[in-house]
C-alpha cells in the first residue's frame, strides 16, 4: 500500500531521530554529550538495487533502516578497511539488521568486515543520512558513529562483493596518528581519539 510522501518521509525523520537519540542515551560519554552533526545529504548508495522514492516506511526499513559504525581503537591504532567500491579509507560498520540496535549494528559489522570482535565504548558522533530518491524530500537514515575497544579476532578481509560486483571490504588495517591516511573519513576526529 502506497503512503503519501511527505508522510512517508516525515515517519522515517521521526524514526530516525528516535534511534539516535536511544544511541547516544545508551553509549554517551558520563556527561551524556556526544556530537550530534547536522544531516548529510547523499545520492543513494552505489549499489543499491532501489533507487526510487520508497512508497513505504516499510519500504525503506527494508532498503536501509539505519547505518551504525565503530572507529575500534587499540593500542593507539584505529582499525581502517578500504571498500572496494569507494575510494579512501573509513571505519568498518553498515546497514541494520531487523531487530538490531545501532550499537549491535556496528559490532556485527565489524567482525564482518574485519574479522576484529570489537565493544563499544562511546559514541563519536550521530546524524542522518538524508537520500535523495528523487522525490518531494529526502529520506532520512540513523547513522551513529560509536567509539569501541578490541576485545578479540584476527585482522582479515571478508570475501563478499557488493551487488555492482566490487569487493565489499578490499583491504583492512591498524593505523596509528602518524599513518593514518589522508582520505580516512573523520581524520580529523579520530585523531583526536588516539
Amino acid at each position: 500500500m502506497s503512503e503519501d510522501p511527505g508522510t512517508v518521509a516525515a515517519r522515517l525523520r521521526e524514526r530516525a531521530r528516535r534511534l539516535r537519540e536511544q544511541a547516544v542515551a545508551e553509549h554517551a560519554d558520563a556527561d551524556g554529550d556526544a556530537l550530534m552533526l547536522d544531516p548529510q545529504p547523499i545520492d543513494p548508495p552505489p549499489h543499491a538495487t532501489e533507487d526510487a522514492f520508497p512508497s513505504s516506511v516499510e519500504e525503506q526499513l527494508d532498503r536501509l533502516p539505519g547505518v551504525g559504525g565503530l572507529v575500534v581503537v587499540d593500542e593507539g591504532r584505529v582499525l581502517g578497511v578500504g571498500q572496494g567500491y569507494r575510494d579512501g579509507w573509513t571505519n568498518p560498520g553498515g546497514a541494520q539488521d531487523p531487530g538490531e540496535s545501532l550499537a549491535e549494528t556496528a559490532v556485527r559489522e565489524t567482525r564482518e568486515e574485519t574479522n576484529i570482535d570489537a565493544e563499544v565504548t562511546g559514541v563519536l558522533y550521530a546524524r542522518n543520512f538524508a537520500i535523495d530518491y528523487g522525490g518531494p524530500e529526502r529520506v532520512h537514515v540513523p547513522l551513529v558513529v560509536f567509539t569501541g575497544r578490541r576485545v578479540g579476532g584476527s585482522r582479515a578481509a571478508p570475501l563478499v562483493r557488493v551487488s555492482s560486483g566490487e569487493p565489499e571490504i578490499e583491504d583492512v588495517r591498524w593505523f596509528d596518528a602518524e599513518t593514518l591516511p589522508e582520505d580516512f573519513r573523520d581524520r580529523e576526529r579520530i585523531l583526536e581519539l588516539l
